[in-house]
């Protein structure tokens, strides 16, 4: 982590989830990557989750805004898709934004990329990008179920906007990355989203090597430098 990097909080609400940490580099930023943890939408994952790859990335000229937000096991739902697009509205760049999701928080990078014409770019890394998928097979010990507070249901409104899967084509340019070691339903969900989303018409990159669900957001491993590899192309110049 170099000791040029500037370190502060930035607050977007009353709670105390609701807050930023944002690391800015020395010179002005090439890009700024909006980074959201994962965590099977359950409230003892935190965004620390997201540190390491926070520092690399600020430490190749890029600033990084690891948002916090209030999950869905202690605030319901809509309280987790609301304070992800005030994180996104907080957020001060010049220059490409790209919006980066671990996990479950791949569904919410890409649900906010579908919402909003701010971020040029949508990552999922291991994404739990299908909700029906990811409810039907129980993943997370019936993770869906306990977010949404009831079993996805395709005729309900909200859920259908919730599921990047069922919002194709999203309309923006997107990475979907996920290690050939990870979780087989996970592996399964972003190889069938990608075929999905480049029918649909969405400009898609799909990034798999070894590697399991945690090495995909570790700065050291070769999973993540394709990752980001792909995303520098993807980025416009």
């Amino acid at each position: 982590m170099s000791t040029d990097v500037t370190h502060r909080t930035v607050t977007y609400g009353d709670h105390a989830d609701q807050h930023i940490a944002v690391r800015t580099p020395p010179a002005d930023p090439r890009w700024t990557a909006v980074l959201i943890h994962g965590g099977y939408w359950r409230s003892k994952y935190r965004l620390d989750l997201m540190d390491p790859l926070a520092d690399a990335l600020a430490d190749t000229g890029v600033a990084v805004w690891n948002i916090e937000y209030r999950r869905p096991d202690e605030n319901g739902w809509a309280a987790t898709t609301a304070d992800v697009a005030a994180a996104l509205d907080a957020v001060e760049a010049t220059g490409p934004v790209a919006v980066i999701g671990h996990s479950a928080g791949g569904q919410l990078a890409l649900r906010v990329a579908a919402d909003t014409d701010r971020p040029v770019l949508g990552v999922s890394l291991a994404g739990v990008i299908d909700l029906e998928t990811a409810d039907e097979r129980r993943m997370g010990d019936g993770a869906v179920q306990n977010a949404l507070g009831h079993r996805f249901d395709p005729k309900a409104a909200d859920d259908v906007a919730s599921s990047p899967r069922h919002r194709l084509p999203l309309g923006v340019t997107q990475v979907i990355a996920c290690g050939t070691d990870d979780d087989p339903n996970l592996i399964d969900i972003s190889a069938d989203y990608v075929q999905a989303a480049t029918a649909a018409g969405d400009e898609v990159t799909a990034v798999t090597a070894p590697g399991d669900h945690f090495a995909i957001i570790d700065p050291t491993t070769r999973l993540w430098a394709m990752t980001l590899a792909a995303i520098e192309r993807a980025l416009p110049h």
